[in-house]
Parts: C-alpha cells; sequence; structure tokens
C-alpha cells in the first residue's frame, strides 16, 4: 500500500516539472526569441561570415566597403493594383501591336486609342510605381513605341532603377521628344541582348532606325538584331521593312531576294505592306540603285506577286517618281504598263498618259509625247500633274525647235576674218607693184 502511494507521488512530481519546464522553454524572452529557438539557433551551423552579415542586414547596416545594399528591383508592397501597374497594362499594346503586323485594321484603330489612353494613366500614377523596374520596362517601350514621353519624367528621378535601364530611360525621353542626335548617342552603344526581353527588340530596332542616314551597313546590322530578338511582331514586320530598302540601295542582291520573300511569307497581311510596296517601288524608280538593269528586272518579277487591282497603283507611283528624278527609259515603261492596267475612263489611265508623254518629251519620240500630253483630259489630273504636263510641253517645244540666228550675228564679221581680209589686200599689192 506505501510503496503504492509511493509510486503515485514519484509520477505526479514527474508530471509537475515536465510541465513547468515546458512553459519555461515557451516563455519568450525580452527580445522576442522563445528558449526553444535559441537552443536551435545555438546548435545550427551557420558560418562566421553569413550570422555577420546577417547581423548588419537585420540592423540595416551598410556592406565592407560602404555602399549600401542594393535596393530591390522590384517593392514587396505594389504602389498601386495589380491591373494597374504599366508592366501589366502595356501587355495590351504589345497584343494590338502584333495584330496590326497580322493585318488587323480594327487593331490599328485600337492602337491610337490606346496609346493615349496608357499615356494619360502612366502619367497619373504615384511617384513609388516607378520603383519597380519592371514598370520602367514598360515605360520605356511605350515612349519608344510613340508613346508620350512625359511618361518617363516620374521614373527618370527614382535612385533604384539599374544603370542599363537608366540609360535607355534616356535615350527614349530624347528619341520622344525628337532630340535625333541625343538619342543616337545614349542609344547606339547598347548591347541591345544584354536588355530584358522586352526591350531587347525595340531598342534595336530604334538603333537601326536612328544610324540609318549616317551608317547604312550598321543600320543593316541593327535591324538583324531587332527581327532575331522579337520573332513575328510588329518589331520584325517594321526592321524587315526597312532593311530590304537598306540592302537595295547598297546592292545586295541575293539578300533582297531573301528578305523580301521572308516578308512576304511572314507578313502578307500586314496593313503596312501596301505603302511598302509603293514607297520600295517608287523608291527603285528614284534611287540610283547599284547594278540598275538588274533592279528593274527584280521590281518586274515582284510586281507580278502584286494582286492586279494594285498593280496599276503601283507602276503609276514608279512612272511619278521616275519622271520627277529623271529616268526616262523607267518612267516611259512603268507609265507605259500602267496605261495597259488602267480602264480607258479612269484617272488612272489620264495620269499614265501624262507620265508617258512626259518621258518621251524629252527623247526623240517628243512628237509622240506632245500627242500623249495633248490628249490628257486635265479635268481628271490634279494641279501637281498639270504643272508636270505643262514642264513636259515646253521641253517638247524645245526638243522639236531648232534655235534661231539673229540678224546681227549674221551681218557681224569675225576680227579673225577682217584681219585675214587686209593681209590679203597688201600681199595682192606688193605682188602687182612687182610686176613688170
Amino acid at each position: 500500500m506505501i510503496a503504492a502511494r509511493s509510486l503515485q507521488m514519484c509520477l505526479a512530481l514527474s508530471g509537475l516539472v515536465a510541465g513547468i519546464t515546458a512553459a519555461v522553454a515557451a516563455e519568450p524572452l525580452a527580445g522576442g526569441v522563445s528558449l526553444i529557438n535559441v537552443a536551435a539557433a545555438e546548435t545550427a551551423e551557420v558560418p562566421p561570415e553569413t550570422a555577420a552579415e546577417a547581423v548588419k542586414a537585420e540592423n540595416g547596416e551598410e556592406g565592407e566597403e560602404g555602399e549600401p545594399a542594393p535596393a530591390p528591383l522590384w517593392p514587396e508592397m505594389p504602389a498601386v493594383e495589380a491591373d494597374k501597374q504599366p508592366f501589366v497594362l502595356i501587355r495590351a499594346l504589345r497584343s494590338v501591336q502584333d495584330k496590326v503586323a497580322a493585318g488587323s485594321a480594327t487593331a490599328h484603330e485600337q492602337q491610337r486609342q490606346l496609346m493615349q489612353s496608357l499615356g494619360t494613366e502612366m502619367t497619373a500614377l504615384p511617384v513609388a510605381v516607378w520603383d519597380d523596374v519592371r514598370n520602367v520596362r514598360a515605360a520605356i517601350f511605350f515612349v519608344l513605341s510613340g508613346g508620350n514621353p512625359a511618361v518617363l519624367k516620374a521614373a527618370a528621378g527614382r535612385a533604384g532603377t539599374p544603370l542599363v535601364e537608366r540609360r535607355v530611360l534616356r535615350g527614349a525621353m530624347a528619341y520622344g521628344e525628337g532630340r535625333v542626335i541625343d538619342a543616337l548617342g545614349l542609344l547606339h552603344k547598347i548591347e541591345a541582348r544584354s536588355l530584358d526581353p522586352l526591350l531587347a527588340g525595340i531598342v534595336a530596332l530604334i538603333q537601326g532606325t536612328l544610324i540609318t542616314k549616317k551608317d547604312a551597313r550598321k543600320a543593316i546590322h541593327f535591324f538583324d538584331e531587332a527581327r532575331l530578338l522579337s520573332p513575328g511582331t510588329l518589331i520584325e514586320e517594321s526592321a524587315l521593312r526597312q532593311q530590304i530598302l537598306l540592302v537595295a540601295r547598297e546592292g545586295e542582291v541575293e539578300r533582297f531576294d531573301m528578305l523580301t520573300a521572308q516578308y512576304s511569307r511572314r507578313f502578307p497581311n500586314s496593313l503596312f505592306a501596301r505603302s511598302f510596296r509603293r514607297q520600295f517601288f517608287a523608291g527603285v524608280a528614284r534611287q540610283n540603285f547599284k547594278r540598275a538593269s538588274e533592279w528593274i528586272s527584280r521590281t518586274e518579277t515582284e510586281l507580278m506577286k502584286v494582286p492586279a487591282t494594285e498593280r496599276a497603283g503601283l507602276y503609276l507611283a514608279i512612272a511619278e517618281e521616275a519622271t520627277k528624278g529623271g529616268n526616262i527609259d523607267i518612267a516611259r515603261f512603268a507609265a507605259s504598263k500602267a496605261r495597259e492596267l488602267s480602264r480607258a475612263d479612269s484617272r488612272s489611265f489620264q495620269r499614265a498618259k501624262l507620265f508617258e508623254g512626259a518621258a518621251l518629251a524629252a527623247t526623240h519620240d517628243f512628237e509622240q509625247g506632245v500627242l500623249l500630253l495633248n490628249d490628257v483630259d486635265v479635268a481628271q489630273v490634279g494641279a501637281s500633274d498639270r504643272e508636270i504636263r505643262d514642264s513636259a510641253l515646253a521641253v517638247a517645244g524645245a526638243v522639236g525647235r531648232w534655235p534661231a540666228v539673229s540678224g546681227a550675228l549674221e551681218e557681224a564679221e569675225p576680227e579673225s576674218v577682217g584681219r585675214a581680209r587686209a593681209l590679203l589686200t597688201e600681199v595682192d599689192t606688193l605682188l602687182g607693184g612687182s610686176s613688170p
């Protein structure tokens, strides 16, 4: 009986001690750390350097060289709701641009409206939004796409923006404000491939656009980069259009064939395709391309790929530019083709006669040119076309008229002839005096 009670008392005492120990261990210390945490910290294997860095980070101390720890690329607590963040808003713009490249006329109008609304929304955002580098990149993309450069002013003053994005930001602001030389100076040395994927392609595109007139070879390289970094987008479409014109001017026939085939295959329905074709073919007529005869034959080959309904207008564009540029053979050829493809009662037919006649006016076939020019219905052509007609008729009249010789020129005796006549007279006198 006594043994049983002793056993019970021992068990009770043991339970009481265990409860007190658990309660004390769970009670937090003054510093807010429990005994369990302290034990864990004491037994964990933490390298001395890591522990020291952790303490410094906890106390907000600086690094070894006295530099503050780098700011996070984006804050933990966003300044606005997720759907108001610029890096989210810009996704809609990119989607619309891709639809434009695919040929959506509705998307083209949406893009114009979206650019306006995005500019308004982003300029009204709190300054803290630009502490997130993703939003800075989105604003840069927006401005390089043609958006309001005022969007970048608030972002430009944020110290947390990484150095590369800061340089691109300044270049984008200069580009948006029309300061082309400044923009080129800030952007042309940047390696587009080192940038975030959002910016890489469009920065390469702008680099090529800015340097086109200064260095065509380098511009072609930048456009290659843009196509590589943004395949299937409006960026690639724009890079291809500009690159095709450049390789044409450089006389790179094989590469021209490759790029035009690629454009036709990848962006056949682009909203810019029709204006691009007109621009290109007019450029062929206007520019002094290398290997000109070969370009003419390739132009004809490319024109045969264009729908017949569009072909007459393209021939007219070529004829007009060739006439203004003095490329008589091209103007005559293109105008003749346009006349064949146009209805007799159409304005295109009248303009084709005008350009063909103007081309012939400066040749030995000027009489045929005059007939065509006089047959043009001036009521169906514009004021600039009428000026071309009047000038061509004046040229044809000058070509077909022999220069008149004035009476004064017929009566006037050259001084040398007078001296010769006087000398002959003296000779005759001398001979006459010496005769027997």
